[in-house]
């Protein structure tokens, strides 16, 4: 929750007294802890290459950008991937199997193409992606989340997402049968279907001679870059094919995971970001939306002891050391007799025994 939430919540339900500057010192302090882990954990990932644990059978990984505001007024695009199982289910609603995808997790990070990849090593890692029989990756077709899933899986199934197909579909038809005409819903609503029954094969062939019809069309350049875009991924809109393998054809999750993650907490009203304090927030936001606080906050918080009350390595090692034993001398002996007296005189000191140093007082106090 926003710090003002917070701070309202711990005074009303916890009586407890902060200030907001304090909470968002504290929690800045903390976040840049688990900024700082994750980097450890992505270098010791890449130098040591050590094997999952996990054992995940099919996988959907979706990968996509979203835009926050910096208190410059700039904007910086979020990176998010979610990671998921999918598997066949049977709906009974709709009478029939749909794809079913669930124990979804997420990483967000503000980085570049190239960091992101690598920063993604840690919940790639987590989840087992590399002892996944099947890796599906679903989404809008950019460049740099190629080069992402060409880092994690270049073996992966890659699928564009249906409904980002779609929109260049929907470009070409706008731009010849007017965006609000009937005639467009009419054809809209029959190329929909086609796409996702059809080899797309089909679809981008009537899109093409469709422009041919109007060569001269004033928005020409925008309808060849809806269809090229389209004729470059064929494999990937392969919808029938996808669907008879039951493979999710859809990247709602990771438009989900920006709501989830980022939106919730970065994106309210007014909201603004100093850019250093970005990836500290999302470190904090993936942990506790991944269900993996108790985990991670465990390690957070011994590195932030560790950091504020460092121990001295020499007297550690020191108090560590196992020494021979020795014989006593004459003079030890002789020590320990002196501050054994020493304990005994204490004990039978007259306060000790609840007795008064001045009597007299202790008397004339009574007597008045």
């Amino acid at each position: 929750m926003s710090y003002r939430e917070a701070h309202q919540e711990l005074e009303l339900l916890w009586k407890v007294a902060i200030s907001k500057g304090c909470m968002r010192d504290v929690t800045m302090r903390h976040g840049h802890v688990a900024d700082a882990l994750i980097k450890e954990k992505v270098a010791h990932l890449e130098a040591t290459a050590p094997a999952p644990t996990a054992q995940p059978e099919q996988m959907v990984m979706c990968t996509d950008g979203a835009m926050v505001q910096l208190t410059s007024g700039e904007w910086r695009e979020v990176k998010t991937v979610t990671f998921g199982e999918f598997r066949p289910h049977w709906d009974a609603k709709q009478r029939k199997v749909v794809t079913k995808t669930d124990n979804i997790s997420y990483f967000s990070r503000v980085e570049t193409a190239e960091d992101f990849s690598h920063s993604a090593l840690v919940e790639w890692h987590r989840r087992g992606g590399e002892n996944a029989h099947t890796v599906v990756a679903v989404q809008d077709g950019a460049l740099w989340i190629q080069s992402f899933i060409d880092y994690h899986c270049p073996q992966a199934v890659r699928v564009i997402d249906f409904a980002h197909a779609l929109e260049y579909v929907a470009t070409v038809g706008r731009a010849i049968h007017g965006a609000e005409t009937e005639a467009f819903q009419q054809w809209y609503a029959r190329m929909s279907k086609q796409l996702g029954r059809q080899p797309p094969q089909r679809t981008v062939n009537e899109l093409r001679l469709l422009y041919r019809q109007h060569p001269d069309h004033p928005e020409g350049e925008a309808i060849e870059l809806a269809i090229r875009y389209l004729e470059k991924r064929l494999p990937m809109i392969d919808y029938p094919h996808f669907r008879r393998r039951q493979i999710p054809i859809g990247s709602g999750n990771v438009e989900s995971g920006h709501k989830v993650v980022m939106q919730q907490r970065m994106k309210q009203a007014g909201m603004r970001w100093a850019e250093e304090s970005l990836n500290p927030m999302l470190a904090l936001r993936v942990a506790l939306c991944n269900q993996t606080w108790h985990t991670g906050w465990r390690e957070i918080e011994a590195r932030v002891r560790q950091e504020k009350f460092p121990v001295n390595a020499e007297q550690n090692q020191d108090a560590t050391q196992v020494t021979e034993p020795r014989d006593v001398t004459e003079a030890d002996c002789q020590r320990l007799t002196a501050l054994a007296d020493r304990i005994d005189k204490k004990k039978r000191h007259p306060w000790r025994n609840h007795k008064w140093i001045f009597p007299h007082r202790h008397d004339s106090i009574h007597k008045n």
